[in-house]
Order: C-alpha cells, then sequence, then structure tokens
C-alpha cells in the first residue's frame, strides 16, 4: 500500500479497535471508511473480529467495490459507504456501529428530539450540534449489505442537515469531514441519546 493509503488503514484499524473497546460496536459488526481521492476509499473489511484490526487488513476499493490493494473482502456494507460519498462531497469519513443503546432506543421509538424543538436545550449539547447537525435520522430496518439500505441512509443524509442516520434493529451511521471527527460524532450520538432517555424515564418516574 502506497504512503496515503497507509495512514487512513492505520487510522480505520485503530479507530475500530476504539469503537470495539468502548462498546460502541460489536466484534463482527460495524465498518469505517476514509475518502482518499474523488473515486477511491479506505475501507475496513468483512468477516475479521474488529477489536483486532490491523492496518494490513483494511482494504482500497473504487466506487464499484473492486478491490485496488489489499487482500481479503471489503465490509458488506461498501454501498452505503459509496452512496453517502456519491451525495455529501463534504465528508471524508463514514463510521458505522452497533451501539445497542442507540439502536435499542430507536427501535422503541425513544429518540431525542431536533434542536428547533424548544426543548432541545434540554438534551442537545453544544458538540452534538456541532458534530450531528440539525437533527438526527431514523430509518426503518433494510436487509443489511443490500443497495436499498445504501440509498436509503445516503438519501437520508443527502440534504446536508444531517450527519447521523440511526437504523431501527441494525446499528448507527455517522459522517464528518475526517475518521476522529466520525468517531466523536459517534460518542456524541451515544450522549444524546443517552440524555433524553434519562429525562424520558425522569418524566415518568415523577
Amino acid at each position: 500500500m502506497g504512503r496515503h493509503i497507509g495512514k487512513a488503514a492505520e487510522e480505520l484499524a485503530e479507530v475500530m479497535k476504539i469503537a470495539y473497546q468502548r462498546g460502541l460496536t460489536t466484534g463482527g459488526g460495524g465498518n469505517a471508511s476514509i475518502r482518499l481521492e474523488r473515486d477511491l476509499l479506505a475501507i475496513t473489511p468483512s468477516g475479521k473480529f474488529k477489536g483486532r484490526l490491523s492496518m494490513e487488513d483494511i482494504l482500497l476499493i473504487n466506487m464499484n467495490g473492486e478491490v485496488i490493494a489489499g487482500n481479503g473482502r471489503p465490509s458488506s456494507e461498501w454501498r452505503m459507504h459509496v452512496n453517502i460519498y456519491k451525495v455529501r462531497e463534504d465528508v471524508g469519513a463514514i463510521l458505522h456501529c452497533h451501539p445497542s443503546l442507540v439502536t435499542g432506543l430507536a427501535t422503541s421509538g425513544i429518540n431525542p428530539p431536533d434542536p428547533s424543538d424548544p426543548t432541545y436545550s434540554d438534551i442537545w449539547t453544544e458538540e452534538s450540534s456541532i458534530l450531528l447537525g440539525k437533527q438526527i435520522r431514523v430509518i426503518d430496518r433494510k436487509p443489511y449489505g443490500t443497495e436499498e439500505l445504501a440509498k436509503a441512509v445516503a438519501e437520508s443524509l443527502s440534504n446536508y442537515d444531517s450527519n447521523a442516520v440511526v437504523i431501527k434493529s441494525h446499528g448507527a451511521v455517522v459522517v464528518a469531514k475526517d475518521i476522529w471527527l466520525a468517531l466523536s460524532a459517534m460518542d456524541s450520538l451515544v450522549e444524546i441519546y443517552t440524555i433524553n432517555f434519562v429525562r424520558w424515564l425522569s418524566e415518568r418516574l415523577a
């Protein structure tokens, strides 16, 4: 791998390790990518334990999912990454995780209000507003790895007003300029769902 993909590969492996260690995703779930050029991206592999990825595991693919460099298969969600990059020219990295709290609450219909809601100040932190955008999109579950899911997620992000999509019974996707900001965005997504859930519980227990 060239120097450029080498740095991206190192960062992707490290971010997925951190995500696994922090309980943001499972050993077999989640994926991440970094846009290198307009038609090339570094992406995590399919079928490998996320807590022990190395830079040698990361693949370089084109927008058709064809492997340009690396061994193995790219993430089964490569279509989702490609579709997002096509509709969001400002996005440099994508992180998809399976945070249990966020997924469970969204599936149960317990989602934070948009910042435009008068009560948002009780929930949205300044950091979350910056990283996640004006709202969090929530969509129904689609078969994983399919073009149907890829298009649904990309469409949810296409208006540039949101940097986060939660897929019911599946997980969450965040986008950012770089992979470290994407990890911060995932942290903020979990934070805001936690704050909202605490408030939701307190209102019912009062």
